[in-house]
């Protein structure tokens, strides 16, 4: 009886491989069929071809620290190629817990930026950043005295961010992301979200020429 369970069970286990197999192999014969139609390395090569415009504004979004909400706040410079972007940013923030721990972060990051969609009212993109920086850690001991740790740190980081025109010069905007820091005992690996409102800096400009021409 113990031996034809077991067969019964073998044939499960084979079967259900069997079809993982033929679904890994439909999903994958999808994405290369998609791939031959349209590539985002496609996308990226061609939009590199046009002239870039100068772009700056602040990067900064809520995190946290060691299970507590902070700020990070971010300055970014770069150019701007319509479908992509690449950026240099800065980026600090700074925390003390409620036993006087101390942790301070400095980063410079280099970010690349895809749009995936775009129209007048809608704006989705995915960022991709790879920072390096310092980590400055302070934890008080039992005896008052304080233990200090200066680290290199290095922050990869990732998200997706979608803005909403809600008129001709401002729209909302929001996004979620994830930080992974390859510092060890850093503290710094965590998710990430960004809220607020937006100004359409280029219609303002054309608004202004316009209002000035005539």
């Amino acid at each position: 009886m113990l031996f034809m369970e077991l067969i019964r069970r073998n044939r499960l286990v084979s079967r259900s491989i069997k079809n993982l197999g033929l679904c890994y192999f439909a999903f994958f014969t999808f994405i290369g069929s998609s791939a031959q139609q349209w590539s985002p390395k496609d996308s990226i090569l061609l939009s590199l071809k046009g002239k870039p415009s100068f772009s700056a504004g602040l990067d900064s979004r809520r995190s946290y620290l060691r299970g507590k909400p902070i700020d990070i706040f971010g300055l970014r410079v770069g150019a701007d190629y319509q479908k992509t972007a690449g950026y240099i940013g800065l980026y600090t923030t700074a925390f003390q817990d409620r036993t006087d721990n101390m942790y301070e972060y400095v980063y410079l990051s280099g970010i690349g930026e895809y749009r995936w969609f775009k129209n007048y009212r809608w704006f989705l993109t995915q960022t991709v950043q790879m920072g390096v920086g310092t980590a400055s850690l302070s934890f008080r001991q039992s005896n008052g005295t304080y233990d200090y740790r200066d680290l290199m740190l290095i922050p990869i980081e990732t998200g997706v961010n979608a803005t909403f025109r809600v008129w001709r010069y401002f729209g909302l905007s929001a996004g979620v992301g994830a930080r992974f820091s390859l510092t060890p005992n850093s503290y710094f690996s965590a998710s990430y979200y960004t809220f607020g409102v937006c100004v359409y800096t280029d219609e303002i400009s054309k608004t202004v020429k316009h209002v000035l021409h005539d």
